[in-house]
């Protein structure tokens, strides 16, 4: 069945793919190694990461070279997998990666790196290195402001020359109420790190006073997709963000930031935000669509029904599902609706083109739209 894993492996669905690389764990044959590491460039990092989990128990060999070289992959989610595949080998060349990784931009990555070289028995060399350890492993405090808690102090390290130490000043600072902090980390969104930027930017999380949220609009326009990405994020877990912001957003390249932006569409009820979100719907990544979906449910506008029913016949399962629920909020009779019925016969047009296991979906919908009329 050697060939029908193959072409598992080359479906168009990300979950098609995964299922059949986890098909080829635990396998002793190097073929099946070798495909399993091919599909460490795969365009989905679910599927990466399913290659990551598959390559634990196969030969050094045969993978640290690529856990090592996944440690850059661009997707956080990928990196800190690789981080904790290394963490489980005694592996000497994955020391000097994983201290790298102490710096990365993502926590989980960091704490994944530290667990790593915990279970290498590293010992940090110098006082740089055991601050991002202890920052890691999540004691930001004990990592360079031993003896130094107030406020004030951790402020003044919002000025070293080390962008580490700056970092770890304002992670700190996130855990302190406290009103002079606020204007030294709208400084620090500035910092020319970027690591700095976004842990400042985490760290205002809570304030509500309206010069931070000013602040990170501003960086709606920030070049890094890291700093736009945690900007995205935080005002997007905050009340008085206006929503017009949010809009552009839904054609960001990143797919992080399309996705944190149709989340907090989906909460403002507005016919203009309902025609927004319809294109999402045909979005490149499945969780932006899934999330579309999702989104047009509470929109609970009868606009969205095409739009929803075309939904139906997308290749992800996870998105018709989602496409189905909207729908059923939208009212029970969508089926006999005018929209409902040019849907059908766009889809009866498309049918063809489609995979097997979408055309029988498409088949059913058109089915139940045909019985309604």
């Amino acid at each position: 069945m050697t060939w029908l894993k193959t072409l598992r492996l080359k479906s168009p669905s990300p979950e098609v793919r995964v299922r059949a690389v986890e098909s080829l764990a635990g396998s002793t044959k190097t073929s099946d190694t070798e495909r399993i590491v091919a599909t460490l460039t795969d365009k989905s990092p679910h599927v990466r990461c399913a290659a990551i989990r598959a390559l634990e128990s196969a030969p050094d060999q045969l993978c640290i070279d690529s856990f090592l070289d996944a440690l850059e992959d661009h997707h956080k989610d990928v990196r800190a997998a690789a981080a904790r595949a290394l963490s489980k080998r005694e592996n000497p060349r994955a020391v000097r990666p994983l201290v790298l990784r102490l710096s990365d931009p993502s926590p989980d990555v960091r704490s994944a790196a530290a667990q790593g070289l915990r279970n290498l028995g590293w010992k940090p060399e110098t006082r740089e290195d055991l601050a991002r350890f202890e920052l890691a492993t999540g004691n930001a405090r004990s990592a360079s402001f031993t003896g130094n808690s107030a406020v004030a102090m951790l402020c003044e390290e919002l000025n070293q020359d080390t962008s580490f130490l700056r970092r770890a000043a304002a992670e700190a600072l996130s855990n302190m109420n406290d009103p002079r902090r606020v204007e030294p980390l709208l400084r620090a969104l500035a910092d020319p790190d970027s690591s700095v930027r976004i842990s400042a930017i985490y760290a205002l999380e809570t304030e509500k006073d309206e010069r931070v949220t000013e602040a990170l609009l501003k960086l709606f326009r920030e070049s890094d997709p890291r700093t736009r990405l945690a900007s995205v994020q935080v005002l997007s877990r905050r009340s008085n963000t206006p929503p017009a912001h949010f809009i552009p957003l839904l054609r960001d390249k990143v797919f992080e930031i399309r996705l944190a932006a149709v989340q907090f569409l989906g909460n403002v009820r507005a016919p203009e935000i309902t025609q927004a979100l319809l294109p999402s719907l045909s979005d490149l990544d499945n969780d932006v669509r899934q999330a579309a979906a999702v989104a047009l449910g509470k929109q609970a506008d009868p606009v969205a029904v095409e739009a929803l029913v075309m939904a139906l016949a997308d290749e992800d399962r996870l998105v018709r599902a989602s496409a189905e629920r909207s729908l059923e909020l939208l009212g029970s009779s969508w089926p006999e609706s005018e929209a409902a019925r040019r849907a059908a016969v766009r889809l009866e047009q498309l049918i063809d083109q489609q995979p097997a296991w979408v055309r029988s979906s498409i088949r059913q919908v058109i089915d139940r739209i045909l019985v309604a009329c």
